[in-house]
């Protein structure tokens, strides 16, 4: 009698811990000074927040879908944006950021209070 009833609650204690999910470290609103923390839109990394979720990123470049991920010291994404795919890299550390947006130069941003 006990032994269904313990196979339950371990069966429980399992789908608890796996629905529960680390929050990842890049994700949050990130941009290059406090001033544009506040702002929507904007046409460039300087004047842009990028905005990061678990499945999408949207920064001046567009919003786009999260597909294929790696993670070692930092992320690696391939972003579905729209028609076309994007590499990017997300180094964050603390409250800075190093992002790498297709072939453009790496930027450094830092995290939006």
């Amino acid at each position: 009698m006990l032994r269904p009833v313990f196979l339950a609650a371990c069966a429980l204690g399992i789908a608890g811990v796996s629905a529960a999910r680390a929050t990842e470290q890049f994700v949050g609103r990130w941009a290059m000074s406090t001033q544009v923390c506040a702002s929507h839109g904007g046409d460039s990394a300087m004047s842009a927040a990028l905005v990061a979720t678990d499945t999408s990123l949207s920064w001046f470049e567009g919003t786009c879908r999260i597909g294929k991920m790696y993670k070692a010291k930092a992320v690696y994404v391939q972003a579905h944006c729209g028609s076309k795919d994007v590499s990017v890299t997300l180094d964050a550390t603390g409250d800075r950021m190093r992002v790498t947006w297709g072939h453009a130069k790496a930027e450094e941003l830092k995290r939006c209070n």
